[in-house]
């Protein structure tokens, strides 16, 4: 189930005004007192979706934290009520898939979004990103959503000033990238012809590095910037992922060099 093929998209403009009326706690108690299990994943999964990108609503981290918990709760009962191993494996990878969603929306590393991180909000994408490790293991996923989930606990570390513990979860990441790579007969290494897996690995781990004193990291992280804007001026359909790999870097290095700890 997708936010464009809801079948209860109908119901967005109640969801909406709940939600603006009395709060993300009114609207979290109403979606839960629906009694179809298939409407209630519906319903979360589009409110979520939307408070998270916006959808002209004024909403805080704090409101993305609490509607993206009340979601993947819901999807990681349901997979438990289940037993169908198909239907228990679809419900528990729509826990996965928000529990990731919400690690990403937490992470110190977009331009857009400049509203302060706390130490709760880097606990919660940390506990996330544990969930979604555990969650893929089950689930039997690919190197590249590993690669993704490693990345989300990275950040978050990164976040806290914890920078050995990001280090080693960007090794994760750049092994597991590296790991798809060598499948698919790539360049398991960093640079212009690299995925955007690899090199996004690569630059946070050169970031988590050189903010642990390593001194010869920040240039291998300039160089992962420079391999980024080689791809965006090639002009190629990988132009996309580059630009948000460069704005991620960037972003994470004007932030997270100013203080050494959240804001608390």
């Amino acid at each position: 189930m997708n936010q464009n093929g809801n079948p209860f998209e109908s119901m967005w403009p109640q969801l909406s005004e709940i939600y603006q009326v009395e709060g993300v706690s009114a609207l979290i108690d109403f979606i839960r007192s629906r009694e179809p299990l298939l409407e209630r994943r519906g319903l979360f999964l589009m409110a979520s979706q939307r408070i998270s990108s916006g959808q002209d609503l004024s909403r805080t981290l704090d409101d993305i934290v609490a509607i993206s918990r009340a979601a993947i709760g819901e999807f990681a009962t349901q997979a438990e009520l289940e037993t169908d191993p198909d239907e228990k494996s679809r419900r528990l990878d729509g826990a996965n898939i928000l529990s990731y969603n919400l690690a990403a929306d937490l992470a110190p590393c977009w331009p857009d979004d400049d509203e302060p991180r706390t130490l709760e909000h880097y606990q919660e994408g940390i506990r996330c990103a544990d969930d979604c490790l555990r969650w893929r293991h089950e689930l039997n996923k690919g190197p590249v959503p590993f690669s993704m989930a490693w990345w989300a606990l990275g950040a978050h570390r990164c976040g806290m000033s914890d920078w050995n513990g990001a280090s080693k979860a960007f090794e994760k990441s750049l092994e597991a990238a590296r790991e798809f790579a060598r499948e698919s007969d790539e360049s398991t290494e960093a640079g212009p012809q690299a995925s955007f897996s690899i090199n996004i690995a690569s630059g946070w781990l050169e970031f988590a590095r050189w903010r642990s004193g390593d001194k010869s990291s920040y240039d291998r992280f300039l160089k992962v910037i420079g391999a980024f804007s080689q791809v965006v001026q090639r002009g190629e359909e990988e132009q996309g992922d580059a630009l948000l790999g460069i704005q991620q870097l960037e972003t994470a290095a004007k932030r997270l060099t100013v203080n050494e700890s959240p804001d608390l």
